[in-house]
């Protein structure tokens, strides 16, 4: 990845959040026959995935592909996404995914937490722990160490 814009809207009284994830990647000219990519989520419900192919002037090359399939997999913590087409090697890419989490209250991913106001008020926050293996719960990612990339976050 180089880049993740990532939207996050919490609802604090259900105890959920929606999101919406832009990655861009680039990927290597050795790339043959794929036509799926595979990211680190947990706890995350997806609604959909598409790419687009950009130029090098960074506006998209052509339409949309949408995933055909969205798999899970709760044991190794990744999720899948199948398209219809293989994806093209040496190729600069946007990669949109919309989907769906929840505040937990177990400090870790984008979870929620209390405070007390200066009324002597108990309130809702929502916070983020990004600690190893933690980033998966608030947005799908390459939650590795190795996998640096910049950050945009609304």
């Amino acid at each position: 990845p180089d880049r993740y814009d990532i939207k996050l809207t919490p609802d604090l009284e259900g105890f959920v959040f929606t999101g919406e994830v832009k990655v861009g990647l680039s990927t290597s000219a050795d790339l043959e026959s794929c036509n799926e990519i595979v990211m680190h989520a947990k706890e995350l419900c997806f609604i959909s995935a598409h790419f687009v192919v950009l130029g090098d002037d960074g506006v998209v090359v052509g339409g949309k592909v949408e995933a055909e399939e969205i798999r899970v997999n709760m044991k190794a913590t990744t999720v899948t996404f199948l398209f219809p087409s293989n994806i093209p090697p040496s190729s600069k890419l946007e990669l949109t995914i919309d989907y769906t989490g929840f505040l937990n209250n177990q400090m870790a991913g984008f979870y929620r937490s209390s405070y007390t106001d200066i009324h002597g008020n108990s309130k809702i926050m929502a916070s983020t722990q990004f600690e190893s293996l933690d980033a998966r719960r608030a947005f799908p990612c390459w939650d590795e160490p190795a996998r640096k990339a910049v950050f945009g976050v609304t």
